[in-house]
């Protein structure tokens, strides 16, 4: 049975432990909050983008066929108006530092099963996925970016999209937000997916300058490099919702503990007490006698 004394630095360790969880739970939902709106509308925006991309290359089918024919293109999903290494690539958006709970676990478990069945070309970022991909797979090649995870540096992403626009296609694996208690893995493909537009039977007539090709070059190339900082974001707010929780979780725990650790030594307080009451009456009847 612990001492009182045990008892008393097991509760100051238990605050101070409380103490640090709730702050850190505080500026993880601080963080979160202020994120949380511009992502959300910037997942709408950037979906309305690539929908008129893929709007475009519908109502210009003739033309995009032509340019096809004249890139010698079969299938057009392979059509790029940019020009890529005809390669695969898988980024893994990770995190440097822990206390987010599962869901970077889940992330890489779900990038790994995918990379098992099928090995392509590797970006990661975050030196946790990092870590974890040199473990298990110590002989395969891969890049690295390091991005912060609490900001997104415009030089360092601009380096990472000039390395990405290359690939003929490519898929990130990362944490996406659905609401404040649920954040799950999820893999999109970045690198242009084409909608079924022919449902729909609508075609637009737009205006090009110069050329119908150089305008849908330049929204191949903003349109990828939107959705990689859109995944960025997303993965940012998905951690810090992941983190809150986790951080929420972990607090209450030791407050649980703390209140059990209150409790065992009021109890000792008490024996002691008793102990002390006990042996002054012994003392009292022995003197008597």
């Amino acid at each position: 049975m612990a001492s009182k004394k045990e008892l008393e630095t097991e509760i100051q360790y238990l605050n101070t432990f409380r103490n640090i969880m709730e702050t850190y739970e505080e500026i993880a939902a601080s963080r979160m909050q202020k994120i949380r709106g511009s992502v959300l509308k910037s997942r709408d925006f950037v979906l309305e983008i690539n929908s008129i991309f893929q709007h475009v290359k519908y109502s210009y089918k003739k033309q995009v066929e032509k340019l096809m024919k004249s890139k010698k293109i079969k299938d057009s999903s392979k059509l790029s108006f940019i020009k890529r290494n005809g390669k695969k690539l898988y980024v893994l958006i990770s995190a440097n530092t822990g206390l987010y709970g599962e869901v970077i676990r889940k992330t890489y478990d779900a990038f790994v099963e995918r990379y098992r069945k099928q090995k392509v070309d590797i970006a990661i970022i975050g030196k946790l996925g990092l870590q974890s991909f040199k473990q298990d797979f110590p002989k395969d090649h891969y890049y690295y970016f390091d991005f912060l995870d609490t900001k997104i540096d415009q030089e360092n992403l601009k380096k990472t999209i000039t390395f990405l626009i290359e690939y003929q296609e490519i898929t990130v694996f990362y944490e996406q937000f659905v609401n404040v208690l649920m954040q799950e893995p999820i893999a999109t493909n970045i690198s242009g997916d084409q909608m079924a537009w022919e449902q729909t039977g609508i075609e637009i007539k737009y205006f090009f300058e110069p050329n119908l090709e150089k305008v849908l070059g330049f929204f191949e190339k903003e349109i990828l490099a939107s959705i990689f900082e859109q995944t960025l974001y997303e993965s940012e707010l998905a951690k810090f919702a992941s983190r809150m929780v986790s951080l929420d979780s972990a607090a209450e725990n030791t407050r649980t503990k703390l209140k059990q650790m209150i409790f065992q030594l009021s109890k000792t307080k008490h024996r002691t007490m008793d102990k002390k009451q006990a042996e002054s009456l012994t003392g009292l009847f022995l003197l008597k006698r």
